[in-house]
């Protein structure tokens, strides 16, 4: 829960790898809402005097809440035609951050589905009316 947003970091997500859609969950006694999930990484060359050039990768897992599961996988599969057509996803986010022992840096959307969806001329309503 966002309590004060005094500054936003926008991604362009230019190259995307997988993508995962996630059911509403309970961990600690914390209902966290359904999202997507999807992951980008850069790869930086380091020059190692042992062994040559050495390909370091930063990678970072985007998410996206949204309202409920069809939402999260409607989202999914639109993230899934842009990733094919080669097209970049915009995102609001924070800083990125990382679990303890988790060496895979996190960003959720600060903004609402609905920007988010607006931000990337994505529309969840048709998709839906396609499937019906």
């Amino acid at each position: 829960m966002i309590i004060e947003k005094g500054f936003e970091v926008i991604y362009n997500i230019e190259k995307i790898g997988s993508i995962k859609s996630w059911k509403e969950s309970e961990m600690a006694g914390r209902v966290n809402p359904p999202f997507v999930k999807f992951r980008s990484v850069i790869v930086e060359g380091k020059e190692d005097p042992d062994v040559g050039l050495r390909e370091i990768e930063t990678i970072v897992d985007f998410q996206v809440t949204t309202n409920t599961l069809e939402e999260a996988v409607l989202l999914a599969e639109k993230i899934r035609k842009m990733r094919v057509e080669k097209k970049e996803v915009l995102l609001s986010g924070a800083l990125p951050n990382k679990e303890k022992t988790d060496e895979i840096l996190r960003v959720k959307s600060l903004e609402s589905l609905e920007d988010f969806l607006k931000r990337n001329n994505i529309t969840l309503a048709a998709a839906a009316k396609k499937q019906a």
